[in-house]
C-alpha cells in the first residue's frame, strides 16, 4: 500500500505566476549627487521557468528632473544602461526619474532628497574557525543619515598551481617567453546580495562593524590577495523599506520559519497604465567609496585546494601528440642537456585563464 500511494496521483503543480507572460519593468540605480558618474539600468522580469537570460530595455528616454524645473538627460550606454558622467545636482534638493520606453509607455518616480553620505570611518576583517567576515564602520555627527546601504566590487589575484614555462604550439613543445606567461591572473566580481545598516534605534548615527562579505574557509578569494571597493549610501526611510522587503524576499525564504514572500513597491510608477507593476526603487545619494586589501599572509592556515595531478610526457612526436589536451609546465633533462621527458597536468592547474582569470594586472594593485 505504501509502495502504490508513493507513485500514485502525482502532478506537476506549476503556480499562474510561474506561466504570467508579464515582463515587468526593473529598474536599479542610483542617482550620483556627488562629482562622479550615474548609471541605471532597465530590465525586464521573465518566467520562473524561461531558460532566457536578462535583457535590458533598449532605446528608452531616461531623464533626470528637478522640483528646480532643471532636467538632465542619460545616454544608453549598452544593454539596458543608461548613463550620466555627472548629474551636478543639488543636495537637498528634490529630484524624480522619468522614463519612456520604445514602445511609448512612460514611467515616473516620486521626487525624492538628494541626501549627503557620510564618508566610510574603516574596513576590516575577523577571522574564526568558519572563515573570514568583512565589516564596516561609518558615523555621521549631525545625525542625518541613520539609513545606509552597500554593495561592492571585488578583484582577487590567482595563481596556478605549477608555473608553466612552456606551451603546445603546432604540434610542438616550445618554452614560453616574459610576455606569455599564464599563471598569475585576476578574477572580478560585485556583491549579490542586500547589504543593509542602520542606527535609527541608536542614540547616535554610529555603524560600527557592520558585515558587508564573508568568505568560507579555503575561499579561492583569499588565496592569494583579495581587494574590495566599498559603495556606501545614504538612504531614506522609504528606501531602506523597500530593501528590506527585497531582502526578505530573496535571501530569506526557503523554510517554514522564514519571512513570508510579500508584495514589493517602490517607489516608481507607470503613468500609462497605473495597475502595471514597476519594481525598483529610486534614491539620490552621494556615492562614498573605499579600497581595503587582505593578502594571505594575514590569515591563519588559510588553503586554497586545488587537485592537480602531474603526468610525464615522453619527449616524442606521438606522446606529445596523445598529450595535447594537457598543458605543458615543466622537462626532465637527461645525458647531454637533452629533454627527455615534459611535465604536464590539467589545464586550470596551468594555465589561470582557464579558471576565468584575466592576465591584465589592475591599475590599483
Amino acid at each position: 500500500m505504501l509502495i502504490i500511494a508513493g507513485f500514485a496521483c502525482r502532478e506537476p503543480y506549476k503556480p499562474s505566476l510561474i506561466s504570467s507572460p508579464a515582463a515587468y519593468l526593473v529598474i536599479e540605480g542610483v542617482l550620483n549627487a556627488g562629482t562622479g558618474p550615474t548609471s541605471i539600468r532597465l530590465s525586464r522580469t521573465f518566467k520562473l521557468d524561461d531558460t532566457a537570460r536578462l535583457k535590458g530595455e533598449r532605446n528608452a528616454q531616461v531623464l533626470i528632473e528637478g522640483k528646480d524645473n532643471t532636467s538632465r538627460q542619460l545616454i544608453m550606454d549598452g544593454d539596458g544602461i543608461y548613463t550620466s558622467p555627472g548629474l551636478n545636482l543639488v543636495l537637498k534638493n528634490e529630484y524624480r526619474l522619468r522614463i519612456i520606453t520604445a514602445n511609448g509607455k512612460e514611467y515616473l518616480s516620486d521626487y525624492v532628497v538628494a541626501k549627503n553620505t557620510p564618508p566610510i570611518d574603516s574596513l576590516g576583517f575577523k577571522q574564526d574557525d568558519k572563515g573570514v567576515q568583512i565589516h564596516v564602520s561609518t558615523h555621521d555627527d549631525a545625525g542625518d543619515t541613520r539609513y545606509y546601504r552597500w554593495d561592492y566590487d571585488e578583484t582577487w589575484e590567482i595563481r596556478s598551481y605549477y608555473f608553466s614555462g612552456y606551451k603546445y604550439l603546432n604540434g610542438a613543445i616550445v618554452p614560453r617567453g616574459p610576455g606569455d606567461y599564464v599563471s598569475t591572473c585576476w578574477k572580478y566580481g560585485i556583491s549579490n546580495k542586500i547589504i543593509l545598516g542602520s542606527s535609527a534605534h541608536l542614540q547616535s548615527d554610529n555603524i560600527f562593524r557592520a558585515p558587508v562579505a564573508f568568505f568560507v574557509n579555503g575561499d579561492e578569494k583569499l588565496a592569494v590577495r583579495y581587494s574590495i571597493l566599498l559603495h556606501q549610501y545614504a538612504l531614506d526611510k522609504q528606501g531602506y523599506e523597500f530593501y528590506e522587503m527585497m531582502k526578505k524576499n530573496t535571501e530569506s525564504l526557503g523554510t517554514i520559519f522564514d519571512a513570508q514572500p510579500s508584495e514589493i513597491k517602490g517607489n516608481i510608477h507607470c503613468v500609462t497604465d497605473p495597475g502595471e507593476l514597476v519594481i525598483g526603487y529610486v534614491s539620490a545619494a552621494v556615492i562614498e567609496q573605499k579600497r581595503f586589501f587582505i593578502s594571505n599572509a594575514e590569515l591563519q592556515q588559510w588553503r586554497f585546494y586545488q587537485d592537480c595531478p602531474s603526468f610525464e610526457v615522453k619527449n616524442d612526436p606521438e606522446s606529445i601528440k596523445a598529450a595535447s589536451g594537457l598543458s605543458f609546465y615543466g622537462a626532465i633533462l637527461g645525458m647531454g642537456a637533452f629533454i627527455t621527458y615534459y611535465l604536464a597536468s590539467t589545464p586550470n592547474c596551468v594555465d589561470c585563464t582557464e579558471r576565468g582569470g584575466s592576465l591584465l594586472r589592475p591599475s590599483y594593485w
